[in-house]
């Protein structure tokens, strides 16, 4: 039997790829996870879902982590010593991801969800990019920003993203060769590139 289809959207911050994925994930009437993850792993491992969501890309050591994980496990699913605890939200949610992607079709955005799945049939991983100008623009207009706070917003989620993404799977960020698909957002918008990708994914679903 054919494995439900994952598609893993990895994305630059204010390209529209959350849009985007949620776009392909209606048109193909299959699952969306992004936030829906936090909750999931938080289930999964004990940690709050404030404390994840606050966390998951961040980088913490030392008395802090200590003081956190006090703070932040709610229940035992990590034996002390307790790992770091970015690596303990990268373990939960990359169970989730594996539990995910043994049972339904879905859409899943980041979390090096393309890594997670690495090998894994009927998996298309997509990139999705786009110019400065229009990241700007996006940000500005979504979050009520000037230009210099929105280039700041990026700039900060570009790194941390980057760094996450380095960490676990010791792979450049938005390499080419690491995804099926790149795909420039501003070229068509983010309601064509959505319709695009679907159609593209419905086409391998066939196969």
């Amino acid at each position: 039997m054919k494995s439900p289809l994952i598609i893993t959207i990895g994305r630059e911050y204010g390209s529209g790829g959350r849009e985007i994925g949620e776009l392909v994930a209606k048109r193909l009437g299959i699952a969306f996870y992004d936030k829906k993850l936090i909750s999931l792993a938080a289930e999964k491992s004990g940690l709050s879902k404030e404390f994840i969501e606050n966390n998951e890309q961040r980088e913490r050591g030392g008395l802090l982590q200590g003081m956190a994980a006090s703070a932040a496990y709610a229940g035992g699913f990590f034996a002390a010593p307790f790992p770091a605890l970015t690596e303990s939200i990268f373990i939960s949610q990359s169970q989730v991801i594996r539990d995910i992607a043994a049972k339904e079709s879905a859409v899943i955005v980041g979390r090096c969800a393309d890594f997670v799945l690495a090998g894994r049939p009927n998996t298309i991983n997509v990139f999705i990019h786009a110019p400065m100008s229009m990241r700007v623009n996006r940000i500005m207009a979504i979050y009520h920003l000037d230009e210099a706070a929105a280039m700041k917003a990026i700039a900060k989620s570009d790194k941390e993203r980057g760094n996450h993404y380095f960490r676990y799977t010791d792979q450049k960020w938005g390499k080419a060769q690491n995804y099926d698909i790149c795909i420039n957002s501003a070229l068509m918008g983010v309601e064509k590139t959505a319709e695009t990708l679907a159609a593209l994914a419905g086409i391998e679903e066939r196969l």
